[in-house]
């Protein structure tokens, strides 16, 4: 089955559809494999990095992918693949922006191959399996034909149907792969994380409004198995005093209402209250494209978009 509409999508999780699990069991032994497993432990010289600043890391992928946002809109129940790709793009288009090599991106990375490594021909999958496919078993591809398969355009079909040959799916992929994920357990993890341009998926089941208040504020409402990923951060303080973050969602323009720093389309900030619980299930993961998490001086954008 294929989602038409965001209405469709929305309605779908509502109901019951569970894209995305939480699984304690393999979360458990993906651990036992990582050689950096928990952030926590592994980035601790970024500790406190974040406190008190602003971080939008997704406005480095915004020069490389102008509709980043509406892009791509899920449409089947690949959602932890689009959250496991979104964030690795900003974390390689924030290395390729601090470095000034803008020809470095390339493309996106593609969802399909990441969708295909749950192993079932059923919907869902676990946001551990996504992690050990790009770290372990896989790795990134592109939005680009690879001759066997062309990824050059999103194709929910072919990761669902597991059409990606070997010869992509494993031996192009580990070409590159990413060098680290971690688990994230904290809001001040995840807040350090963004402050050095490292996005974070999200996997959970807290469900939000499609509307936004005058601080581009979400209320949680209802129930998603669900992942999105985790773009930004404000620790300034502004509003309340604690920090709120920033959640991408995949379901292209599904919401309404005021936008804080030119947040994206479909996006909307959420309290740190509920990015506690949400991280309480323990399906959150960062990636890097190096071995551990060096600190990151992100550049300096311009509340209109970037400088």
């Amino acid at each position: 089955m294929s989602f038409k509409t965001p209405q469709e999508l929305i309605d779908a999780y509502t109901n019951g559809l569970k894209a995305a699990e939480c699984d304690p069991e393999d979360t458990a032994k993906l651990l036992g494999e990582l050689r950096h497993p928990l952030f926590g432990i592994s980035a601790y010289p970024l500790d406190f990095s974040g406190a008190g600043k602003l971080s939008l890391p997704w406005l480095s992928l915004l020069k490389f992918v102008p509709d980043f946002g509406p892009s791509e809109r899920q449409t089947d129940s690949d959602c932890v693949s689009h959250a496991t790709r979104n964030v690795i793009d900003i974390s390689r288009a924030v290395e390729i922006d601090r470095k000034g090599e803008i020809e470095g991106f390339i493309a996106r990375g593609a969802t399909e191959a990441i969708y295909q490594a749950r192993d079932h021909y059923g919907r869902g999958m676990s946001c551990s399996g996504a992690a050990r496919y790009v770290r372990q078993r896989g790795g990134i591809l592109l939005r680009k034909d690879y001759g066997d398969i062309d990824l050059s355009k999103y194709n929910s079909s072919v990761g669902a149907r597991h059409r990606v040959p070997d010869s992509i799916f494993i031996t192009e992929a580990k070409k590159h792969q990413v060098k680290t994920a971690s688990l994230i357990t904290s809001t001040s993890e995840v807040r350090d994380a963004l402050a050095n341009g490292y996005a974070v998926s999200v996997c959970s089941g807290q469900g939000f409004s499609s509307s936004r208040d005058k601080n581009g504020i979400a209320r949680p409402k209802g129930h998603w198995a669900h992942a999105m990923s985790i773009i930004g951060c404000d620790d300034t303080h502004e509003i309340f005093n604690e920090i709120l973050f920033l959640i991408q969602n995949s379901w292209g323009v599904w919401n309404n209402g005021p936008k804080r720093h030119n947040q994206p389309d479909g996006s909307f900030w959420i309290r740190e209250e509920v990015m506690a619980d949400m991280l309480s299930a323990r399906g959150s993961f960062v990636f890097s494209d190096v071995d551990g998490f060096p600190a990151r001086q992100l550049p300096e954008y311009g509340l209109g978009g970037w400088v």
